[in-house]
């Protein structure tokens, strides 16, 4: 992925990553800075070779880019699923394991 540029603007956002969309560019933007400071997200071409059609596109709407590929399957395959409940029951049962390992060991110091 490299970096295109910073946007304050979320409507302008979208405008700009339908038109690289509809051109066959897949984007990423992630929220890179809080409502504190003032929402910024950062915009990035998902395909290192399409960087310089972007950069042209943003310049001139009309301009064709060179390598053109379904950006919304692109993107789609970017999507991760929320991995929250996952991450919350291997705490459970580290932890689980954990403390019956020290048990365990105290139990043997103890009786043996």
């Amino acid at each position: 992925m490299e970096f295109i540029c910073r946007f304050h603007d979320g409507d302008e956002l979208k405008r700009v990553r339908h038109l690289l969309a509809s051109k066959g560019i897949p984007t990423f933007a992630p929220l890179v800075e809080r409502p504190r400071m003032g929402e910024q997200w950062a915009l990035f071409a998902c395909i290192n070779e399409q960087a310089d059609d972007v950069r042209k596109l943003l310049r001139d709407p009309t301009h064709q880019p060179a390598l053109s590929v379904d950006a919304q399957a692109f993107e789609a395959m970017l999507e991760h699923p929320d991995t929250s409940l996952l991450t919350r029951y291997a705490t459970v049962i580290a932890m689980t394991v954990f403390v019956l390992f020290a048990l365990l060991m105290w139990l043997m110091m103890r009786y043996a």
